[in-house]
């Protein structure tokens, strides 16, 4: 994908692979510690933009049996991406820092949208989602969503009518966008 674009911006779980490439601790938030390489290939491809603030809340209040009612009564903490504690989890990237890349998002020509950048379902980590949402609604250029929780924060903020093509596909759909082949429409050219 940074072959094909200007610019990145990155939020959500993916961001935490990224921050971990930068040197900074994610503290208790999941990211792919053996992707952290490719990151760093990435950010030296393509320009990156990433959350320089980020919500987090105590594992300890975090109940993964239950985990979007726990994360109703948890504290939402507004942290320096570089001030992550060990027993914290990223669970949304901030208001100024979603401002931020809302900027860059409204001045691109074309829009590749991809996953939600935190835990839209409860409000207080869905802040994030929610701007980014209405920077692609504000936005001018061509904008292309896929991924089903994508989907669903479009319809949640109710900007689907202001989504150029929308698509359930995730992981497919960013595979078509990169000139893979994909093995359905591969099985159905055999046949």
């Amino acid at each position: 994908m940074a072959q094909i674009c200007d610019s990145l911006v990155v939020g959500g779980g993916i961001a935490n692979t990224f921050i971990s490439a930068q040197g900074h601790s994610v503290g208790a938030s999941l990211y792919e510690a053996d992707l952290v390489d490719t990151a760093k290939e990435i950010m030296a491809q393509t320009k990156v933009l990433l959350p320089e603030q980020v919500v987090v809340a105590k594992k300890s209040e975090i109940d993964f049996d239950d985990f979007i009612n726990s994360l109703e009564t948890a504290e939402a903490i507004v942290k320096d991406v570089n001030d992550i504690a060990d027993d914290e989890m990223i669970l949304d990237i901030a208001p100024a820092s979603a401002n931020q890349l809302a900027d860059a998002i409204k001045e691109s020509k074309t829009i590749l949208w991809n996953g939600p950048v935190g835990v839209f379902e409860v409000d207080k980590f869905g802040e994030g989602t929610k701007i980014i949402s209405q920077a692609v609604q504000d936005s001018d250029g061509f904008s292309i969503a896929g991924g089903g929780d994508t989907l669903s924060a479009i319809y949640k903020y109710g900007v689907e009518n202001d989504v150029s093509y929308m698509s359930t596909g995730g992981g497919a759909f960013l595979e078509f966008v990169e000139g893979k082949d994909l093995p359905a429409v591969v099985a159905l050219a055999v046949s």
